[in-house]
């Protein structure tokens, strides 16, 4: 197997996906009475969508750089 080289874009899919996922987590448990399979749901979604947005973006800037 060969080995991958991280970019710019992994690094920042990774962290939005982080960073949204806990945030939405918990404002959804606090601020609402949703419940918890339907918040992890909601959670997933939010993060996996942050994170291909981020790496659509980093990945194309870094594109138009080259």
């Amino acid at each position: 197997m060969a080995d991958k080289k991280r970019t710019a874009a992994d690094g920042a899919a990774f962290a939005a996906l982080f960073i949204v996922a806990l945030t939405v987590n918990i404002c959804l448990a606090v601020f609402t009475d949703v419940e918890v399979i339907l918040r992890w749901g909601i959670t997933a979604v939010a993060g996996i969508a942050a994170a291909a947005t981020a790496y659509a973006i980093v990945s194309r800037r870094s594109r138009s750089r080259s």
